[in-house]
């Protein structure tokens, strides 16, 4: 009696601790759900990834991870809704006091504020989406940036960086980071498996 009751209060410690992870996972992924709702996108996780805890640390701040287990590469997604900007906006814009960012073309500069704090100022290569690719994610601007990224622990140290952000006009965008410490043909098809994970509605 003594030996099943050890056993049973071992398989409740281990029960206990599996199931709060699961409901922290679950947690992060419902509320990353949430905001791609606001903003008109959806997601599904691609085969063979798992979600990883996200980086919320000084000025990275990210809303959902994963990664391809045992294979050295990372996904981080940030997810931001323009669509509360517009209303303020409009109230301002005749008011000559205020210099007014268009909420459309957020998307840009933060990709540029990102690229610029993961692997120096201009130290990137900066590509617009062709339209095709954008067509595919049915987004309506969106810009490609190759990192050669700082040695940080907050990257993990990872060497190189693929950031990825898309706009849908009036409704917000998504950014994308694709890490590893690869950038050649393997790298990117890791980024395709996951490529498309990911589009507006």
């Amino acid at each position: 009696m003594k030996k099943f009751s050890k056993i049973l209060v071992v398989l409740l410690i281990f029960g206990g601790s599996s199931y709060t992870q699961t409901v922290q996972l679950y947690s992060q992924l419902k509320t990353f759900q949430q905001s791609l709702s606001a903003t008109g996108l959806q997601f599904a996780i691609p085969k063979g990834f798992r979600e990883i805890k996200a980086l919320h640390q000084d000025n990275i701040d990210v809303d959902y991870a994963m990664e391809l287990p045992d294979e050295n590469f990372q996904i981080w997604y940030q997810v931001r809704n323009t669509q509360q900007s517009w209303p303020k906006r409009r109230i301002l814009e005749d008011n000559a006091k205020h210099v007014l960012i268009n909420p459309d073309s957020v998307y840009n500069l933060a990709a540029q504020s990102a690229a610029g704090m993961l692997a120096g100022k201009n130290n990137y290569i900066t590509k617009k989406l062709p339209q095709e690719v954008l067509n595919t994610f049915h987004a309506d601007e969106g810009k490609s940036y190759q990192l050669e990224l700082f040695d940080r622990p907050e990257t993990n140290h990872f060497q190189y960086g693929l950031l990825l952000s898309l706009q849908k006009n009036g409704s917000g965008f998504i950014s994308m980071l694709f890490l590893s410490n690869d950038n050649g043909p393997d790298f990117y098809k890791k980024v395709n498996k996951a490529y498309y994970a990911v589009r507006f509605n």
